[in-house]
């Protein structure tokens, strides 16, 4: 028997990009036609958020590309106002973002503090930008308080004067960050990403060329020097973050610690609001365009969140970038389907029979009031009954005929769309004869919706107690690379199977299988291990959360600082594998 694909089905109010159309039919999926049902779709993708019906009726085969109050770090306002309050809680963990003033809520804030500024370090270069807008638009620089205008909702921050520079030319980068779930709370990062250069050279004495300054690509491929080979970037203004990692590599600078720190800076934004984000919001995922920007001692700085980042196809950069991890991201929304109750033979008659049996009933009624309403219509003419009685007999005649055409059209109609859905069920239910591997992927989901383990002989996260004796040389540089995150890991060591079944240390706390590590080109960022207890109560336990991202951070800081030179294997850094950021180790 010929096996049709298993073809999955999305659904989309808008047109889509042209890379994310591309990845949609490379992971097998179809747009849903217009006339089936509403709920007969697996992935729904807007570029907007969705109503609150939209959340509550959301089915299990489903999922929705947005969270509920998802957008909240999207905001430059809201960010910058939940970053003041984590910094004011947490401390200096959350010190990764410019000292902001939301405008003008904060305007007396900033006078008093742009005024103490000046009069000990002189003048100092601040950037205003609308909350609202995007792509650059509306930003501009400004060193005195007079150049300062501004209508609505603005974001008034420290520019980083200092940026690192590449051939003169200043950059910021772009990573994606995909979250399928806040409680318990799962966040991947994919390995590649943008580097977006400006087209002009930097210079901090003229603040007021935007070629200079900005890095958006919507602004700088306007630039009259767009299309220039330019210094040591080239032409367009564009990179993929391995040549960035290659020409690192090539100037002998070690940016792993921030690689690492870049990792735990999208940790702690996210995390700030899991909190508001409902439990029952579980058949969602949600991409996130981070913008981050390196100074010259290589500290990262988190410039914007982007709520729905841009999917274009600008150049070849994007290309090699966005249509993989669109790939990878699909990847993960698959895994967070479960299919519903194939409709056996049985179901299906039976719901052809009632709605035959309905059709039949209606018609069956209007061909007995159209032959009452005949014999009247008949004995008023024998009779030569009055004109009036006569011609209100012919209009109820009349109508009656009309409803017994429209009830034939409908009849017509309801056994076409039968023959389609009959089709559509069994690509849409049944898919067909599944070999094994589909048939173990599909339990395997089942299984993970509603958090059993699958428990077997052959499962395999042992607890192995390390073995006594001074660190080795090579025992050192094998700690490098595998990046130390957590205390718990350098006493406790995983081996584990390609499989997907493991063994839960614990029980009680949702457990982290050893094939969600890594999917595609996206690593697991967060929960940094299974050990400590990031979930409590139903939700995310923010201030755990924070414990153990600081506890990792200082404990990579210590690695990274105090390693010799010739033990670092720069080498390793060109593979772009991210081993360092995802802190496990693939046995």
């Amino acid at each position: 028997m010929n096996q049709r694909p298993p073809w999955l089905f999305y659904k989309t109010d808008q047109g889509l990009p042209q890379l994310l159309t591309k990845a949609l039919t490379q992971e097998q999926f179809k747009e849903v036609p217009e006339n089936h049902r509403n709920d007969k779709w697996n992935l729904y993708w807007k570029a907007c958020g969705f109503t609150l019906a939209d959340y509550r009726n959301v089915k299990t085969w489903q999922i929705l590309n947005h969270f509920p109050k998802g957008n909240t770090i999207t905001r430059k306002d809201s960010l910058a106002r939940c970053l003041k309050r984590m910094r004011m809680v947490y401390g200096k963990i959350y010190n990764f973002f410019p000292v902001s003033f939301n405008l003008p809520v904060d305007y007396t804030k900033f006078l008093s503090y742009f005024s103490k500024i000046q009069s000990k370090k002189g003048k100092q270069v601040w950037i205003c930008k609308p909350s609202d807008l995007s792509r650059g638009r509306g930003i501009f620089l400004f060193d005195n308080i007079s150049d300062l205008l501004y209508e609505g909702s603005t974001v008034v921050q420290r520019y980083i004067d200092d940026p690192y520079l590449i051939g003169g030319y200043k950059f910021d980068l772009r990573l994606y960050a995909v979250v399928t779930s806040y409680h318990p709370l799962r966040i991947y990062l994919h390995h590649d990403g943008l580097v977006r250069f400006s087209t002009e050279k930097y210079t901090g004495s003229v603040i007021h060329n935007k070629f200079a300054h900005l890095t958006n690509t919507s602004i700088n491929r306007n630039g009259p020097c767009y299309n220039v080979e330019k210094e040591r970037v080239g032409a367009g203004c564009k990179w993929t973050i391995s040549q960035l990692r290659a020409y690192f590599q090539q100037c002998s600078v070690d940016d792993r610690l921030a690689w690492e720190r870049i990792k735990h800076m999208i940790s702690l934004t996210i995390l700030m609001q899991a909190n508001s984000i409902p439990e029952s919001a579980k058949q969602c995922i949600e991409l996130y365009g981070f913008d981050i920007i390196l100074d010259k001692k290589l500290k990262p700085w988190l410039l914007e969140v982007n709520f729905t980042p841009a999917l274009g196809n600008d150049c070849s950069a994007d290309v090699s970038v966005k249509l993989p991890m669109l790939v990878d991201l699909l990847t993960l929304a698959k895994q967070k389907i479960t299919l519903p109750r194939p409709a056996t033979d049985h179901r299906r008659k039976n719901t052809k029979l009632s709605k035959q049996a309905v059709i039949l009933k209606e018609e069956q009624n209007l061909l007995g009031l159209l032959i009452r309403q005949t014999k009247e219509l008949s004995i008023l003419r024998r009779d030569k009954a009055d004109q009036s009685k006569l011609m209100k007999s012919i209009a109820r005649h009349e109508k009656l005929r009309k409803k017994c055409r429209l009830l034939f059209e409908k009849k017509t109609r309801e056994q076409e769309q039968e023959a389609e859905d009959s089709h559509y069920d069994d690509v849409f239910r049944n898919r067909f004869i599944m070999d094994a591997a589909e048939v173990e992927r599909m339990k395997a989901i089942e299984r993970r919706c509603t958090r059993i383990p699958d428990i077997k002989k052959n499962s395999s996260i042992v607890e192995q107690k390390p073995t006594p004796g001074p660190m080795t040389e090579t025992d050192s540089v094998h700690s490098t690379r595998c990046s130390t995150v957590s205390s718990t890991r350098t006493t406790t060591a995983r081996s584990h199977s390609s499989a997907s079944s493991f063994r839960n240390i614990n029980s009680s706390l949702p457990q982290v299988s050893p094939s969600e590590y890594k999917v595609g080109g996206f690593f697991l960022t967060f929960p940094i291990s299974n050990n400590t207890q990031t979930y409590s109560k139903g939700c995310t336990d923010i201030a755990k959360s924070v414990a153990e991202i600081r506890n990792s951070l200082r404990i990579s800081e210590t690695n990274f600082k105090f390693m010799p030179a010739e033990n670092r294997q720069l080498y390793e850094r060109t593979t772009i594998n991210w081993n360092v950021m995802s802190g496990f180790k693939q046995n």
